[in-house]
């Protein structure tokens, strides 16, 4: 009898997400833009990569096209997709969740929520008015009275509640 141990399958590893946040390093390394987000969707001959860039006062739609210019010319250039693709670089948008702290310091006074891991490790949503946004923690206005800091590291989501 004879018996069979198969390792555990691991995940290939694909840098061309790194080599793509890169170059869009690369075109917007001088402020005041930020690189937000990268996603690299579908597979080789029809990927779609969809850039997400900001700047601590918004972005303009002209901006927005210069930098998408930009971008392409440099992908293309170093031919890193290979195939066809489709890019998209626009602003993260209100509906997206916020990831780094400089995006919370520009919607102070906004009403937020935020989805909070305990230290159970159980996960809660927090509502209410982003007061401040420091380097470590944000301080949301849960009523008039009462104040709470929650820690970046204790933030699984976050986002903008809008009206409607």
């Amino acid at each position: 009898m004879s018996t069979t141990v198969s390792k555990p399958v691991e995940p290939e590893y694909d840098p061309l997400p790194a080599r793509v946040r890169a170059i869009i390093e690369e075109v917007i390394e001088d402020p005041p833009y930020f690189l937000v987000d990268v996603s690299i969707r579908g597979r080789e001959g029809s990927r779609v990569v969809e850039v997400f860039v900001d700047r601590d006062e918004g972005i303009s739609i002209e901006a927005l096209a210069d930098l998408s210019r930009e971008i392409g010319f440099l992908l293309e250039t170093e031919d890193i997709i290979k195939g066809r693709y489709y890019l998209t670089v626009s602003s993260p948008g209100a509906d997206r969740p916020l990831v780094m702290p400089r995006q919370f310091r520009r919607h102070s006074g906004r009403p937020m929520r935020l989805v909070v891991r305990g230290e159970d490790g159980a996960e809660h949503t927090v509502r209410g008015i982003l007061a401040t946004a420091g380097d470590d923690d944000v301080e949301l206005k849960i009523t008039d009275d009462q104040p709470r800091r929650v820690r970046y590291a204790d933030i699984v989501e976050a986002r903008i509640e809008l009206p409607w």
